[in-house]
């Protein structure tokens, strides 16, 4: 649970960036002043479909803590092929909420990006193995199939990770893509182990009744996950909407916390699937795998993001022979700028 001096902290915040970012004084007829205001129309961008993973995003909005922030939000989820950062630089986004290893890699190519606050706070890749496996670090994956989606995006970087952690190259493990089928690979037995996340494939096998287990990878691997992305430009262009926008979602994730069946009802309003009792229970189980990762290390729910992690990412990913396309400053590609209260 969020603390409630954390909260009402956050509404507080809310309630003077609102006044900051979009309110101007004015004079009446008798001379007395009155406050005029005036929101911001801004697009914040999910990169799939309506899921309880965004339920901090769809809360923001639910609860008027956008509009408190002086913000006109609309959210928008993207298309089955549109690219994860496309319609940001279009500027047909402004804010998405994307990983930040995803950020990096395609800052490398010369896109104005900038992550701006910490959506998750913890990594949620896990090995994922049946219970009956003789896996049970990962340093076992040693001469094993381990699938991943393909050789890009977060679930290949988790992968390469994981070999690192347990002291193996990627000659000592064979990387297997097998598209996005980890649940059917560990029930065919098709893979030793596939690569998935603690709050998506883990769940939804358990809950298919699979019987596995899963290594997760460690507390200080050398990635970045779901993060507020935007471009510099404008941010530096809209300082305070930047400010609202990632204050008003990191305050959508502590109601998250704090009142997991609300998130549920929020994105149940996207997410017709929901009406269905087993479906959210799904959800619901997803939402309870997602809350630990919404929270830091002193159990609290926080934008500020881990420089020193964004780092050790640009060293660790700069070693993936041809995945940078360019020299890039992960320090350039992060800011807490807007994140500090």
């Amino acid at each position: 649970m969020i603390p409630k001096r954390f909260l009402t902290g956050a509404f507080a915040l809310l309630a003077s960036l609102s006044l900051a970012a979009c309110s101007t004084a004015a004079t009446s007829s008798t001379g007395e002043p009155e406050l005029k205001t005036s929101a911001e129309a801004v697009t914040v961008g999910l990169t799939y479909i309506p899921n309880v993973q965004f339920s901090p995003v769809y809360l923001a909005e639910d609860a008027g803590l956008y509009k408190e922030a002086g913000l006109d939000a609309t959210v928008r989820h993207h298309g089955s092929d549109e690219g994860l950062f496309t319609a940001l630089l279009s500027g047909e986004e402004n804010f998405v909420i994307a990983s930040g290893d995803e950020a990096l890699v395609a800052a490398s190519q010369g896109m104005d990006l900038v992550s701006v606050g910490a959506f998750y706070s913890h990594h949620p890749g896990v090995v994922i193995v049946p219970a009956s496996s003789p896996i049970h670090s990962l340093a076992d994956l040693k001469g094993r199939s381990l699938g991943i989606p393909g050789e890009y995006g977060s679930s290949y970087f988790a992968a390469l990770a994981a070999i690192q952690e347990a002291g193996l190259t990627t000659e000592d493990v064979v990387l297997t893509s097998i598209g996005y089928t980890q649940r059917a690979a560990i029930a065919q037995g098709s893979v030793d182990a596939v690569l998935g996340f603690s709050n998506n494939d883990l769940v939804q096998m358990q809950v298919a009744g699979l019987d596995v287990r899963a290594i997760p990878l460690k507390e200080d691997t050398p990635l970045v996950a779901a993060a507020m992305i935007t471009t510099r430009e404008w941010a530096q262009a809209h300082p305070e909407a930047t400010r609202a926008l990632v204050q008003a979602t990191s305050a959508g994730a502590a109601l998250a916390v704090s009142d997991p069946e609300k998130a549920l009802d929020s994105t149940a309003t996207r997410d017709e699937s929901l009406s269905d009792t087993n479906t959210r229970a799904t959800a619901k189980a997803v939402l309870e795998a997602t809350i630990p990762l919404l929270k830091n290390s002193s159990d609290q729910v926080s934008p500020v993001q881990d420089a020193d992690t964004w780092a050790r990412m640009g060293d660790f990913l700069a070693k993936v022979p041809g995945l940078l396309q360019g020299p890039v400053d992960a320090s350039k590609v992060m800011t807490n700028e807007y994140a500090n209260n």
